[in-house]
């Protein structure tokens, strides 16, 4: 226990937070990121109030940023559990975005080497193949880090870096560069993601991932034995859990998971259908590390990362209107972003103690 005598104040660490704890803290540093924001706003003279509501009536109005609010939002939700698995066994899997590039190059080397196979059969193979593309980037992360103890962190970026100038060489001049400058070949028609209710039906099936891989991580034998090794290494190791072994099944998983979030971004979105110039890929690969931000703001729970997700990406959609309708300077939009994610990961202090005044 930390004494603070001067204020008359006392830090008390808290042994577990509740779900309700966690969602009263979440919202607490949402409102607080949102009185910093509006700070920002009134010094550029435009009125809080008006801009957050144009803001989020753009993101979503079904006729203007819904259908791109659903898309972002549930690939950030591919991208957080894919950190979600690992990090239960407390590895920091921050290689989402090399994943999320081999799961690209796995469902488009499909695509293009059977471009006119029928979808019910294309589509499922380019998801599996996505999949396994990137469960095969995780499995080498993992098993650096569990045979030969490469830190995951070192091991997960370096890996980031080689698979974004694989899709480099493959769309700059090499065997996949379209017509346009930079960017690969237009995807075939019959691999374009069917939209249900205006998003890509790879939306429900990330919510459909979140939701197994919560009954996974909290109700079966082998979740168990993975939150046991997160929680105290030495305790599993004493009753025989293989860390090394564990440790490439989670980044295997979490691979595979955003190597589906390939396919997910580009077939699913009619502004894309291809992969675009490298600082295009490269700033949505950027995205991915959102999921460390969520997955941690949600305590490692699937299924409250489901609204979390929707709700940053309604943020990164509808703060465009600050520029194009208020007029305000560009920049503010990720300003906010930031302001946002500074002040989820402030607030992490909060799941740990608990401040009480002393009498």
């Amino acid at each position: 226990m930390i004494s603070l005598e001067a204020l008359k104040l006392k830090l008390e660490r808290i042994p577990v937070v509740s779900g309700g704890q966690a969602v009263r803290i979440s919202l607490l540093s949402l409102v607080f990121s949102f009185i910093i924001f509006s700070i920002f706003l009134s010094i550029e003279g435009a009125n809080p109030i008006d801009a957050y509501t144009n803001i989020f009536s753009f993101a979503f109005d079904s006729n203007l940023g819904l259908p791109t609010t659903l898309h972002r939002g549930l690939f950030l939700l591919f991208s957080t559990l894919a950190f979600i698995v690992p990090y239960s066994a407390r590895l920091w899997n921050v290689g989402m975005e090399g994943q999320f590039y081999l799961g690209t190059i796995g469902a488009f080397a499909v695509a293009y080497s059977l471009p006119t196979l029928h979808p019910a059969l294309l589509i499922p193979l380019m998801l599996l193949s996505g999949a396994l593309f990137g469960a095969g980037y995780g499995a080498l992360a993992g098993y650096l880090r569990g045979k030969l103890n490469v830190n995951e962190v070192v091991g997960c970026l370096m890996l980031n870096n080689i698979a974004f100038w694989l899709v480099y060489l493959l769309t700059v001049g090499g065997p996949w560069a379209g017509i346009a400058e930079s960017t690969s070949r237009p995807l075939p028609p019959n691999a374009h993601a069917p939209i249900i209710f205006y998003t890509p039906f790879t939306s429900y099936l990330a919510v459909g991932i979140a939701i197994v891989l919560y009954i996974f991580l909290s109700k079966s034998v082998l979740g168990y034995k993975i939150r046991v090794l997160g929680n105290s290494p030495m305790a599993a190791q004493h009753v025989g859990i293989n860390a090394p072994r564990t440790y490439i099944l989670v980044m295997t998983i979490g691979g595979a998971i955003a190597g589906l979030s390939g396919y997910h971004m580009w077939a699913g979105d009619p502004a894309f259908l291809m992969i675009p110039r490298p600082e295009a890929y490269k700033a949505i690969g950027d995205l991915t590390y959102w999921g460390l931000i969520i997955g941690l703001v949600c305590l490692l729970n699937p299924v409250a990362a489901i609204p979390t997700s929707v709700f940053i990406g309604s943020i990164m959609v509808g703060s465009t209107v600050l520029v194009r309708r208020l007029r305000l300077p560009f920049g503010l939009d990720v300003l906010f972003l930031g302001l946002v994610s500074i002040t989820f990961a402030a607030f992490q202090f909060f799941y740990m103690y608990r401040i009480r005044r002393m009498k």
